[in-house]
């Protein structure tokens, strides 16, 4: 039974691979299709935001197409297809070279970034395209997880036959990780590439090399990719007759171990090839005249846009929350017509620049490092600061679980990629308009009801948290009603939020700034008391707060449309 099981595993497995590969030959005109083209226009075109349109498009065309290529190499793998063209390198130099080849991206993200080797010269019979594609999946790992400031170490180290390995921990679940390959003598060459990320938890470890599978299957991309890469890695290492193994501690950092033997003794005679004929000497780097398209991939330059340069009430202000620089420049493209722009490439930073800016609308992506999309809107609706700020997701899982579970965490609407960018504006638009709509609803309901009903607003014309939050305003307001120095400053102080937290809020609750909405409250608490003839006009003015007769009656007439002293008059008239 045991056996029978196992054959069915083989052959689903054996099915999921054939179907990958049918398929991403499949995508492959396509793309090839689509690649052609671009590259005839973007000879021609001259305009400086077409090009950058096509610069983008290109880019994201070749990530599918590297992803495309990664399934086919480990279908190939699989079958038995791929071959290993092995012949002589200096591998202390093809290493040095490509490590080279990501000096700039380690100067862009800050990164401390060193490559060392005890020797100038290590002659090993390895191809050379795959140890490419082995250190261009481990380095680009190493970078995805080093934040700003961290430290990325790529070593090459020659093992003599009676020593071995250094000993890794034995928190490292491959099996004999304690031994390097050999062949002959036992000698070989250790390439070890570490960083100080965030590392990799211990019950993960085990899986991190299977096929498809991701160390995070939650929203947060932490630890986010196809799942592709370091199968594809391993099955490379080993068609070497090598080793790879790695070792992680969670919070400080991860190692990758790959183990090569010497000698050529261990290769069959077809997978030998002759030697190149350009040679690399024993002190000389590799030179790249150009580094390859997928190191030009990770070295795009993150450049977040914070467009504060309009008055704060000329154009909406957007908040775009999504950790794809292309996808991120793609919205904002839409957009900066009609709106101001501020932009977060993690939930985390989303959240800290909702609370610091108050903008009137975000607009999230599900899938983030850090803090994923439903994580940053339950944050962002569970806070009085924030609750009221329209929220819209974005995300490539369009199942209605999915959907649910956004809507759920407060979410006022929810678009599905791929997106019609004319549907994401109006989707704003019409967002904004409802809030607008509401900021109208309240504040006909504070001009005809008294403060102390105000008090009771109901849960219907906003959700429970503004309405505490509206209530701790008109409370504090109430209680200072008569003090004439009473003023923005100290109902923020009494709110303990920032004067821009408490003008950007109550902007979006009601349309009006604190001062006005402070100036508003007391003009309708006046005409509530000069209708209940409870003093005359200048002991009313004193009491709800002005100082100054005339300007009290400049802006009663100015609300009601006549003067304080008119207006027991023209209310019994009417």
């Amino acid at each position: 039974l045991e056996q029978v099981e196992y054959d069915k595993l083989e052959e689903l497995d054996s099915m999921k691979s054939r179907f990958f590969a049918n398929i991403s030959h499949e995508f492959r005109t396509p793309l090839t299709l689509i690649l052609g083209p671009l590259e005839k226009l973007r000879s021609k075109i001259s305009d400086k935001d077409s090009e950058q349109d096509l610069n983008m498009m290109q880019r994201n065309a070749l990530r599918l197409q590297k992803l495309i290529n990664q399934l086919l190499n480990l279908s190939k793998l699989e079958s038995g297809k791929m071959k290993l063209q092995a012949r002589e390198e200096n591998i202390v130099a093809l290493v040095n070279g490509y490590v080279q080849s990501f000096e700039s991206l380690a100067k862009q993200k800050k990164i401390e970034y060193m490559f060392n080797s005890s020797e100038l010269y290590i002659p090993l019979f390895v191809d050379r395209d795959k140890i490419e594609k082995i250190l261009y999946n481990l380095l680009s790992n190493a970078f995805k997880f080093t934040g700003v400031g961290g430290k990325i170490e790529v070593t090459v180290t020659p093992l003599p036959p009676s020593r071995g390995d250094i000993q890794p921990t034995e928190t490292i679940l491959q099996d004999d990780a304690k031994s390097p390959p050999s062949r002959g003598d036992g000698r070989g060459v250790k390439i070890s590439i570490s960083d100080t990320g965030r590392g990799i938890p211990l019950e993960k470890l085990e899986h991190i090399f299977d096929r498809f599978y991701q160390a995070n299957d939650s929203y947060i991309k932490d630890q986010e990719g196809t799942g592709i890469g370091l199968a594809l890695t391993k099955e490379l290492v080993e068609i070497h007759h090598g080793k790879i193994i790695v070792e992680s501690e969670l919070g400080k950092g991860t190692t990758f171990f790959v183990f090569f033997p010497l000698g050529k003794e261990h290769l069959k005679p077809e997978e030998i090839v002759e030697p190149a004929f350009i040679e690399v000497s024993a002190d000389k780097s590799v030179d790249w005249e150009d580094p390859p398209e997928q190191i030009i991939e990770l070295q795009d330059q993150v450049t977040l846009i914070d467009d504060e340069t309009e008055k704060e009430d000329s154009k909406p202000l957007l908040v775009i929350v999504e950790d794809n620089d292309d996808l991120r420049s793609y919205i904002r493209s839409y957009l900066t017509n009609d709106y101001r722009i501020s932009e977060a490439i993690d939930g985390e930073m989303g959240l800290k620049k909702a609370i610091e800016k108050i903008p009137d609308l975000i607009i999230s992506d599900v899938m983030m490092p850090k803090m994923d999309g439903y994580q940053l809107c339950q944050n962002l609706k569970s806070d009085e600061r924030t609750s009221h700020i329209p929220v819209i997701l974005l995300t490539a899982r369009a199942s209605m679980e999915s959907r649910i579970e956004g809507l759920e965490t407060g979410a006022d609407d929810f678009i599905t990629k791929p997106f019609d960018p004319l549907e994401l504006q109006t989707r704003i638009k019409n967002l904004i308009v409802i809030r607008r709509k509401l900021q109208d609803r309240f504040m006909k309901k504070i001009r005809k009801m008294g403060l102390e009903h105000l008090l009771e607003i109901e849960a219907e014309d906003m959700t429970p948290v503004d309405q505490k939050f509206m209530q701790r305003v008109l409370l504090i307001i109430q209680k200072y009603l008569s003090d004439s120095d009473f003023d923005v400053e100290m109902l923020s102080s009494a709110m303990a939020l920032s004067r821009m937290q408490v003008h950007r809020k109550l902007m979006g609750l009601t349309g009006y700034t604190p001062g006005s909405f402070i100036r508003h409250i007391r003009l309708n608490k006046a005409a509530e008391l000069l209708k209940n003839k409870t003093g005359t006009v200048t002991e009313i003015t004193f009491e709800v707060g002005f100082s100054n007769l005339s300007y009290f009656s400049k802006c009663f007439k100015k609300q009601f449309g006549v003067l304080p002293s008119e207006f027991n008059t023209t209310k019994s008239k009417s």
